[in-house]
Protein backbone atom coordinates (compact mmCIF):
# COMPACT_ATOMS: atom_id res chain seq x y z
CA UNK A 1 0.00 0.00 0.00
CA UNK A 2 1.30 3.39 -0.58
CA UNK A 3 2.53 5.85 2.00
CA UNK A 4 1.04 8.80 3.06
CA UNK A 5 3.05 12.27 1.32
CA UNK A 6 2.77 14.04 4.25
CA UNK A 7 2.83 11.64 7.62
CA UNK A 8 -0.62 13.93 8.35
CA UNK A 9 -2.90 11.64 10.14
CA UNK A 10 -6.07 12.84 8.88
CA UNK A 11 -4.59 11.98 5.14
CA UNK A 12 -3.12 8.33 6.75
CA UNK A 13 -6.46 7.97 7.64
CA UNK A 14 -8.42 8.91 4.04
CA UNK A 15 -5.78 6.24 2.49
CA UNK A 16 -6.72 3.75 4.49
CA UNK A 17 -10.56 4.04 4.73
CA UNK A 18 -11.14 5.81 1.56
CA UNK A 19 -12.95 4.53 -1.49
CA UNK A 20 -16.57 3.44 -1.63
CA UNK A 21 -16.65 0.06 1.03
CA UNK A 22 -13.80 0.02 2.60
CA UNK A 23 -15.29 2.72 6.07
CA UNK A 24 -18.98 0.34 5.70
CA UNK A 25 -16.65 -2.91 5.96
CA UNK A 26 -15.15 -1.68 9.38
CA UNK A 27 -18.76 -0.17 10.56
CA UNK A 28 -19.55 -3.74 10.23
CA UNK A 29 -16.86 -5.37 11.49
CA UNK A 30 -17.33 -3.26 14.59
CA UNK A 31 -19.95 -5.49 15.89
CA UNK A 32 -17.85 -8.63 15.60
CA UNK A 33 -16.53 -11.45 13.43
CA UNK A 34 -18.44 -11.61 10.44
CA UNK A 35 -17.81 -14.47 7.46
CA UNK A 36 -17.15 -13.51 3.85
CA UNK A 37 -20.27 -14.38 2.89
CA UNK A 38 -22.61 -12.32 5.62
CA UNK A 39 -20.25 -9.04 4.78
CA UNK A 40 -20.73 -9.48 0.49
CA UNK A 41 -24.79 -10.02 1.56
CA UNK A 42 -24.67 -7.23 3.83
CA UNK A 43 -22.71 -4.97 1.00
CA UNK A 44 -24.91 -5.25 -1.81
CA UNK A 45 -23.63 -3.90 -4.96
CA UNK A 46 -20.44 -4.78 -4.16
CA UNK A 47 -17.89 -8.05 -5.91
CA UNK A 48 -16.48 -10.68 -4.11
CA UNK A 49 -13.03 -9.32 -5.84
CA UNK A 50 -13.49 -6.11 -4.47
CA UNK A 51 -14.28 -7.41 -0.94
CA UNK A 52 -11.55 -9.46 -0.97
CA UNK A 53 -9.31 -6.57 -1.82
CA UNK A 54 -10.86 -4.07 0.30
CA UNK A 55 -10.55 -7.02 3.64
CA UNK A 56 -6.89 -7.64 2.29
CA UNK A 57 -5.49 -4.18 2.32
CA UNK A 58 -7.69 -3.60 5.92
CA UNK A 59 -5.60 -6.76 7.01
CA UNK A 60 -2.48 -5.45 5.45
CA UNK A 61 -2.81 -2.10 7.26
CA UNK A 62 -3.40 -3.84 10.96
CA UNK A 63 -7.51 -2.84 10.97
CA UNK A 64 -8.71 -6.34 10.81
CA UNK A 65 -7.51 -9.63 11.92
CA UNK A 66 -9.07 -12.60 9.57
CA UNK A 67 -9.26 -16.14 11.26
CA UNK A 68 -9.60 -19.04 8.67
CA UNK A 69 -11.48 -21.66 10.14
CA UNK A 70 -11.86 -25.21 9.24
CA UNK A 71 -15.33 -26.57 8.86
CA UNK A 72 -18.04 -25.24 6.99
CA UNK A 73 -21.14 -23.62 9.06
CA UNK A 74 -23.76 -26.09 9.89
CA UNK A 75 -26.75 -25.00 7.65
CA UNK A 76 -29.96 -23.40 9.34
CA UNK A 77 -32.04 -25.85 7.39
CA UNK A 78 -30.60 -29.29 8.35
CA UNK A 79 -30.87 -27.95 12.54
CA UNK A 80 -33.71 -29.38 14.28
Amino acid sequence: MRESATGCSVEESMRLLGGRWRLLLVSYLLDGPRRFSDLRRQLDGISQRMLTLDLRALEEAGLIQRTVFPEVPVSRSNIG
